[in-house]
C-alpha cells in the first residue's frame, strides 16, 4: 500500500532526505520509501510513481515522505522516518568541544589563509553567503542553483572589480592546481587549462585527455548563465586572464553549449588575444576554419583529441580523421545485433552529454524532443512521459529542487529506465554513467536493477557510456563489467555512444 505523510513547514535538505529513505528501505515490509520537499515537480514525480497527494494548502516548505509498505498500516514507518530526521544515525558523534563553524566568519577564523569558499546551500540563500565571501576577499565556487539572474550579475560584477572569480552559480565542478572541487574525475595534472561553462563536458574533456595521457592543471567552470548576453561571460573572460597568466599552461579550452553570438565573439576575440594555444568547443555550434594557433571543434571527445595533436605538434586535421574512422568502425560493429524498428531514448544524468548526444542525434533522425531542446518547439510537455525520439536530463532544475542530483543519487533515473524498458515503441535506451568524486559509489548497481527488473519481453539494446578514469573511487572497470556482463553495449565516449545509437534506430527506420 502507498501512503504519503505530509508535515508543514519542515524544510530539510536533500542529503537528508536521501540518507533517510535508505534507512527506512533497510525495513523488511517497506517496498520504496521516498522523501521530498513539495516543489510542484517533486509532487508530479510522486504522482506519476503512485502516490495520491491532497495538494490543498500544499507548500514547498513542506515535506512529504512517501511509503510502500506490506499491508495497510504505514503509520509506524512515518514515525520511524521523523525519528530518523530528529536523530540521524549515520551521524557520527563528535567531540563535545569540537567546533564546527556554521557561517563564513567562522570558517575564516579557523582557516585564514583560504582565498576560495564553497557554497551549496538552497539557491534563495546563496548570493547573501557569496557576497560575505567575497567582501573577506574569497573567490566562490557557487554549486548551488536557483540563484536569481540579478544576483548572478551583481555577484560577478563585484568579483571582477576585486579581481577575484565567481565560479558558478550551479558550477558542479572545477579544478584547482589539479586539486578537485564538486563533481571530478581522478585525471593527471598537466599543461592544460580550461574554461568550461558546462560541468559534465568539463569531466568528459578532462576524462578523454587522461585516456591520452594528457593533464589538466586548471579548470574553470562559470556556470551555464555565464555566457548568455545578459551576464556578459565576466567569470569566462576572468577565468581566460587568469590562464593566460600561467607559465605552466600552454594550451587553452574554451568550452561549453553555444554561447550568444555576441558572448561568442567576446571569447575568441579574448582567446587570439592570448599568445598560446586555443582550442574552442562549443558543442553543435558551426566551426570556423582552424587558425595556426586556435582549433574549432563541435564533440567533446574531439576536443580532446585536437587538444592532444595540437600540444605534441601533430596533425590535427588527420587526428580528425582517425577519430571520425574509429567511430565509423564501431558502428559497423553493431550493424548485425537485432535492433527492431521504434524510439530512441536517451536518459541523462548529466546536462552537457545529453546536449552533445541530442545534437548527434538530431542529425540522423527526425523529430527530436526534449526537455532542454536544441529547438524550442521540441520541447517535451511532460518530462516524465517522454514521445517519440526523446533526450532527457535529469540533472534539469526542474528535477533538483529539493531532491539530489542524479549523479549522487542515481535511484530515480534508474526508475526512469525501468520505465521506458517497459515501452515496446523503445528500440534503444542511451545513458550515461558518471563516476569520480561526489557521484554515487556503485552506479552500475541501480541500472542493473532496473534493467533486470523490465524483463526481457519488451527488451530494447541498451548504450552506455561511462564517464570516468580508472583512478576513481568507482574504478571504471569494474563499473564497465558490471554493465557488460548485463548485455548492455559501453562505448568508449558519450560522442561515439550517441552516433551509435541513433545509427542503429535510423538505420532501422525509426518509430516516426
Amino acid at each position: 500500500m502507498k501512503k504519503v505523510k505530509i508535515i508543514k513547514g519542515k524544510y530539510y535538505d536533500s542529503v537528508t532526505l536521501m540518507l533517510v529513505a535508505k534507512e527506512l528501505k533497510k525495513q523488511t515490509e517497506i517496498n520504496d520509501a521516498t522523501l521530498n520537499m513539495a516543489t510542484e515537480a517533486n509532487i508530479h514525480i510522486m504522482e506519476d510513481a503512485g502516490f495520491v497527494i491532497n495538494q490543498m494548502n500544499i507548500t514547498p516548505d513542506d515535506l512529504l515522505i512517501g511509503i510502500d509498505c506490506e499491508g495497510t498500516n504505514c503509520d509506524e514507518y512515518f514515525d520511524i522516518a521523523e525519528k530518523y530526521l530528529k536523530d540521524q544515525p549515520w551521524r557520527e558523534d563528535t567531540e563535545v568541544n569540537e567546533y564546527r563553524p556554521k557561517s563564513i566568519s567562522g570558517a575564516i577564523s579557523l582557516l585564514q589563509n583560504a582565498n576560495l569558499s564553497l557554497i551549496s546551500i538552497s539557491g534563495k540563500y546563496a548570493a547573501n553567503e557569496a557576497m560575505k565571501s567575497l567582501e573577506n576577499n574569497l573567490n566562490v565556487m557557487l554549486y548551488s542553483n536557483n540563484v536569481p539572474l540579478n544576483d548572478e550579475i551583481k555577484l560577478k560584477n563585484y568579483a571582477k572589480k576585486r579581481n577575484l572569480l565567481v565560479m558558478g552559480p550551479d558550477c558542479g565542478t572545477a579544478l584547482i592546481k589539479g586539486k578537485g572541487l564538486g563533481f571530478c574525475n581522478e585525471c593527471p595534472v598537466g599543461p592544460i587549462g580550461i574554461v568550461a561553462a558546462s560541468g559534465t563536458g568539463l569531466q568528459e574533456v578532462m576524462v578523454q585527455l587522461s585516456r591520452r595521457n594528457v593533464g589538466v592543471k586548471h579548470a574553470i567552470g562559470t556556470g551555464g548563465r555565464d555566457v548568455k548576453s545578459e551576464v556578459g561571460a565576466i567569470s569566462f573572460l576572468s577565468g581566460l586572464d587568469a590562464l593566460a597568466d600561467d607559465d605552466d599552461i600552454k594550451v587553452i579550452i574554451a568550452l561549453g553549449k553555444p554561447p550568444s553570438p555576441d558572448i561568442r565573439k567576446l571569447i575568441i576575440n579574448k582567446l587570439k588575444e592570448i599568445n598560446k594555444l586555443g582550442v574552442v568547443c562549443f558543442m553543435g555550434d558551426k566551426p570556423e576554419n582552424d587558425e595556426e594557433r586556435i582549433k574549432y571543434t563541435t564533440e567533446l571527445e574531439e576536443c580532446a583529441e585536437v587538444t592532444s595533436k595540437l600540444l605534441s605538434g601533430g596533425d590535427c586535421t588527420q587526428s580528425r580523421k582517425k577519430l571520425s574512422k574509429e567511430i565509423e568502425d564501431s558502428i559497423n560493429r553493431y550493424t548485425s545485433i537485432h535492433v527492431k524498428k521504434g524510439f530512441l531514448r536517451g536518459l541523462f544524468t548529466g546536462g552537457t552529454l545529453c546536449y552533445e548526444a541530442q545534437y548527434i542525434a538530431s542529425k540522423k533522425l527526425n523529430g527530436v524532443h526534449s526537455n532542454v531542446p536544441l529547438n524550442k518547439k521540441m520541447k517535451l510537455k511532460d518530462s516524465l512521459n517522454p514521445v517519440g525520439h526523446s533526450f532527457i536530463d535529469y540533472g534539469e532544475d526542474e528535477f533538483t529542487q529539493g531532491r539530489l542530483h542524479p549523479m549522487i543519487d542515481p535511484a530515480f533515473r534508474a526508475e526512469q529506465i525501468f520505465k521506458q524498458s517497459k515501452d515496446s515503441e523503445v528500440a534503444v535506451i542511451l545513458f550515461d554513467v558518471m563516476l569520480g568524486y561526489g557521484c554515487a559509489s556503485n552506479p552500475a548497481d541501480d541500472i542493473i536493477k532496473s534493467i533486470k527488473k523490465a524483463g526481457t519481453q519488451t527488451r530494447p539494446v541498451y548504450i552506455a557510456y561511462i564517464c570516468g578514469t580508472k583512478d576513481d573511487p568507482q574504478k571504471l572497470i569494474i563499473q564497465r563489467n558490471k554493465l557488460e556482463n548485463e548485455g548492455i553495449i559501453v562505448c568508449k565516449s558519450n560522442a561515439r555512444a550517441a552516433h551509435l545509437a541513433s545509427s542503429l534506430v535510423s538505420e532501422r527506420g525509426d518509430g516516426n
